[in-house]
Order: C-alpha cells, then structure tokens, then sequence
C-alpha cells in the first residue's frame, strides 16, 4: 500500500508542477551566481569521479571507507535503507546523500556514454518513487534533515543547473526533483536539529534553496528563518576562544566550512550584511582551528575526530577575501610562508581546555596537547587529562581515534578512558566534566620564554559499597622546549586501590622496554623515552599491548573512519595504600641520537619541577 500511495503521489507532483522547468530556469537565470557557485561544485573529471560514477553502476558504493552493493527488491528498486556490509545505520544515511548522483552526470558529460545516463535517471527515479517526505519529523535514512540538505546542496542542485541538465536528465525525472525542493525545503524549515553541525548544515541547506529559487512565496522565510538560526547558533556554538563546543577538530571543521559555505552565498546572492554578521565569530574560530595544528599539519585527535589534512584547508581559509591572516599561513607551511604568530609558541584556549606545547613552527618542532576542559557537547570521550606528544616530523602518544559509532565494545574502547593516555583507579577514569562552560576551566596554566605548566584535577567516582570517599588525580605537565617533559600525577585516596597508568604510541613506533624504560626504536628517526622517576613500593608491573581483542580490547589506534590498526599501548600498573604520586619523564632523541644517551639528568629535572598539589587548583 505504501509503494502504491508513493506512486501515485510521483504521478501527482508530474500533472501539478508542469511548469517546473521553466520555473527553474527562470528562478535561476544563467547568469545568477548562486546558479554559477553550485556548478563550480561538481566534481572534476578524474580517475576517482570515473571509479565512483562506474562503481554506481553496479550499484556498488565505497561509503566512509565501506564498500557494499545495494541489494534491490522485488520491484527491482533499491533498498535504500540498507545499512551496507556492517549493518551500520552510517551507510544508510551516507547512501542517502547521494554523492555518487553528480558522479554519474560528470561521467555522462564528459564520455556521452548512455550508460551513465540511464543509470543516473533510474536511481534518481527510483529514489523520488520510493521516498515521499513524510509528514511529520523523521530520522529515516532518506529524510533525516542533515541528510536532506546533503543531498540538495551537494547533489541535486548542482545538477538541476549544470548548462546540460535537462538533456542528462528525463524530463519527468527532472520534473519530479523540482518538485520535491519544496519538500526539502519544509523539512528543513520545520524538522531540524536542534543545535550542534547538524543544525548549522540544515540551516546552511535551507539558505541554499532559498537563494537558489528566489521567486518562491515562501523563499524570503526560509533565508530569514535559516540565517537567524545561523547567527544565532554560531553565538551559542563557538567558545569566545573560537572552540566548537563539540569539542572536536573533526566536528569544528564541519561546523566551520557549513558556516563559510553561507557566508559566500550570501556574499554573492547580494546580502552582504547577514554575511558580515557571521565573519568575526566565524574568523575567530577558524583562528582556534589554525592555531591547534601541529607540524604535520593535523589538529587534535579529541572527541570523535580523524586525522585530517587540516593544514591544506588552513591555507585556502588564510588567503580568503576578509581573512587575510599571514599567521595562519606560517603555521600551516611550517613557517615557510607568511609571518609568524605573536607571543610565544605555546597557547592555552581557556574554554576548550586545551593546552598546546611546542618548540617552534617548523617542521621538526616538539609539540603536545593536554585536554583538561569540558567534555563537549557531542561525539564525547571520556579523555580528561589525556596528553598527547610528538616531534620531528613523528607522532609519539596519541589519542586513539574514533573507529566508529556502533554501541559496543570497540565504541565503549575508542570513547572510554582504556583508548587515552590517563590514570585509571581500579580501572575507572575520571569522572567526565561538564559538557560545556560559561566560564573559562578552572586550570593552572604559565607560559614563558623557556617554560610551559599547566595543571588540572579531576575527580574519581567514590565506591559506596566500600564506604570509600572519591578519589582525586592532578595531573601537572611541565615542559621545556627542546629538552623534555615532566608529567607528574598525584592521586589522593583513602585505602587500597589499584593504580594503572596508560600509554599510547602511534603505529609507526616500535615500542620496547629496558627495565622501566620505555622507548621507540624506529632507526634513522627520531624516537621518544618514557621513564617513571619514582617506583611504588610494590613496584611497577609493566605490560606492552599491542592489538588485543581478549580478554578486553587494548592497543588499537584509528586515523579514520572504519580503520583501526594494532597500536602499542604501555601499561604501569601497581597496587597503593593510600595517596601517590608518580612522576614521568618524557624526551625525545633527535634521529642522530640514541634515545638513552640523550636522557636528560633526572635529579635535575625533578628539582625544576615547580611544586604542585591539590590546593594549588
């Protein structure tokens, strides 16, 4: 019966709307540059575009880094709520956003091979048949809001306008996608999220049909709507430090290019004071988002995030028209254009919590991150007090990624306190900390010429079947450019309690182990030591891990989506009495030294060590 009403409705949408093309064309004259943007969107003709558009047509799709064939039905239609391979609900959505419908039309375009063509109008026509707005807010595959604007900004519309549309497309598939704009376009309106980069992509969505088709009753409200919305998200979204209150570099960046995308449609639509309004914040967190690059070009691997060529996107933004920002530039080429930052290296971001350590801008620079803010307000791990190092070119401790969104226990793994480089207490994390803030974390941070410190304390949870209070850790990280870190952690408890303290190493590193030594031996690079300076009295039990699935998951590290890959994880675990604290020295050898004889003197970096402690917080 739903495929019957579904059809009937397609029929429908063909007798009301016959006027639609020229509807469009009028709507979107050749020389509109809204029009012209859209256009300049579609894919350029290259071995991937062709491997996508070829790969359609067998109905086969390579989604976030997952590649499975649609299974039709009955009809000989598509399933398009199959969740692919993994039966993940990701590829779904990924499907429904269409990305490979302007592959297709490039393909067509470029060889005027038919096949391209029947195949575009076919799943286009089958889409359209099978997926009438519903009437009231859904999380379907097909008609989630982010999906919707998605597939409108990113697919549909740069195809409806490209100068060869109506002759790539059938003119009752054409027909039927302009008449379903308006129903994008309500969804939008009326079902959106409520805040977040969803939020900012559906309003950015909404603006877009608004500005594409101007003449329509209802266009006026739908930009107002949208750039209000906008505004307003962009006030409640960005931390005064230019932080995405996500808390994540790959969300900040969605954020961001969704809010620099309707900035320049609004620039070039002619309403250049809603664009104006959105430039300062919007430049202040592309700032954040500059400044948070190490020397290999990626920002943090915080929250849910991937490693990203950042610095490539860092470039494009600094030589934007308003922007102009030469610092951005130094940091992204490693200081070989533009002029670099004023202050010192280092930098704090008082409400994301964030500290970031480094020797220099260039390319062999030392650097670190040290979390120690809000949870953020989405894709959270519980990573308060990860530290994360490199230097000379190389990743060292890391952040373990995100792999994917699947509950479980590799989700509960990558999300949880097991995949960071923190302290556990009977193999508890931290508490996690607020969400978000309306002021800046309260955290000791000192930057100076020759000298890094920053500090934090957070809470365990106490054990009410022992009668056990909560348990306090802070975690003090004192660096010295150029020479080495101390991280000091102090653990303030009542009783017995067993103590483990994690380190992750990027796979590149070939971890190994000299008594309590740890350290990278990768030859002709540079490597990494990692010593503890104080035993326990029951001494250190020290595990090296590296991709274990039983009896729990451990050593496991994602660079993107879908991807893991065995990662050395170095475990220091002891049993304590009561409060305790330990101390690590971390340095790295140049590529000409040996990690043991560039040791710093352990007495004397412990002596420079400013004294810490709970109160001092």
């Amino acid at each position: 019966m739903r495929r019957f009403w579904a059809s009937f409705r397609f029929l429908l949408v063909l007798a009301v709307w016959p006027g639609l093309t020229c509807y469009a064309q009028h709507s979107a004259a050749p020389d509109s540059p809204v029009r012209t943007w859209l256009i300049a969107t579609l894919p350029a003709w290259n071995p991937d575009t062709r491997r996508e558009a070829d790969d359609a047509l067998a109905c086969t799709f390579t989604l976030q880094g997952v590649t499975g064939t649609v299974p039709h039905q009955a009809d000989g239609g598509f399933n398009w709520s199959w969740r692919g391979p993994n039966n993940d609900p990701e590829f779904a959505w990924f499907l429904n956003r269409q990305h490979h419908i302007p592959a297709l039309f490039v393909a067509w375009r470029e060889t005027k091979d038919a096949k391209y063509r029947t195949a575009l109008n076919a799943q286009l026509r089958d889409w359209l048949k099978q997926n009438p707005r519903p009437a009231f807010y859904s999380f379907s595959s097909s008609w989630r809001a982010l999906e919707v604007a998605r597939r409108v900004v990113e697919a549909w519309l740069p195809v409806l306008f490209a100068p060869d549309s109506s002759a790539a497309l059938d003119p009752d598939v054409y027909q039927a996608m302009l008449a379903s704009i308006p129903d994008h376009a309500v969804a939008l309106r009326h079902d959106h999220s409520f805040s977040g980069n969803h939020l900012i992509t559906e309003m950015t969505g909404l603006a877009t049909i608004a500005l594409a088709f101007p003449d329509n009753k209802d266009a006026k409200d739908w930009l107002d709507y949208a750039v209000a919305q906008s505004q307003a998200e962009l006030a409640r979204e960005i931390y005064p430090d230019g932080a995405e209150k996500e808390l994540s570099n790959l969300y900040q960046q969605v954020a961001l290019l969704e809010f620099q995308k309707l900035a320049e449609l609004l620039n070039i639509a002619g309403h250049p004071a809603d664009a104006a309004k959105i430039r300062p914040p919007l430049e202040n967190a592309w700032n954040y988002y500059a400044h948070t690059l190490d020397p290999l070009g990626h920002g943090p691997l915080n929250n849910d995030s991937s490693v990203e060529a950042d610095a490539v996107l860092i470039q494009k933004m600094a030589a934007k028209s308003g922007y102009n920002r030469p610092d951005w530039l130094y940091i992204a080429t490693q200081g070989r254009s533009g002029a670099a930052p004023s202050g010192f290296p280092a930098e704090y971001f008082p409400y994301a919590g964030l500290a970031e350590m480094r020797s220099g801008w260039d390319a062999n620079a030392q650097w670190a991150y040290f979390e120690m803010g809000p949870r953020g307000t989405d894709h959270q791990h519980a990573d308060r007090l990860h530290l994360s190092i490199g230097g000379y070119g190389r990743e060292f401790l890391v952040d373990d990624g995100r792999y994917n969104y699947q509950p479980g226990p590799w989700r509960d793994y990558f999300t949880g306190p097991r995949g960071h480089n923190v302290v556990l207490l009977d193999g508890h994390g931290t508490l996690p900390p607020p969400d978000s803030i309306s002021e800046p974390a309260h955290i000791r941070h000192e930057i100076a010429k020759d000298s890094d410190l920053f500090a934090a304390t957070a809470p365990f949870a106490a054990d009410v079947l022992t009668g056990q209070g909560p348990a306090y850790e802070t975690r003090t990280v004192y660096y010295l450019p150029n020479q080495y870190w101390l991280v000091q952690d102090q653990v303030l408890c009542a009783g017995p309690h067993t103590l483990e303290t994690l380190w992750h190493f990027h796979p590149d590193c070939v971890v190994k182990r000299d008594g309590n030594l740890i350290y990278t031996d990768n030859p002709g690079k540079a490597n990494l030591g990692l010593l503890p300076l104080n035993s326990p009295s029951n001494g250190w039990s020290i595990d090296l891990i590296q991709g274990r699935e039983a009896p729990s998951i451990q050593g496991w590290y994602s660079p993107s989506f879908n991807e893991r890959l065995p990662a050395t994880c170095a475990s220091f675990s002891t049993a304590i009495q009561g409060p305790t604290t330990m101390t690590w020295l971390i340095w790295i050898a140049p590529p000409d030294q040996n990690v043991a004889a560039a040791r710093p003197n352990s007495v004397r970096a412990i002596a420079q060590l400013p004294k810490m402690g709970l109160g001092d917080l």
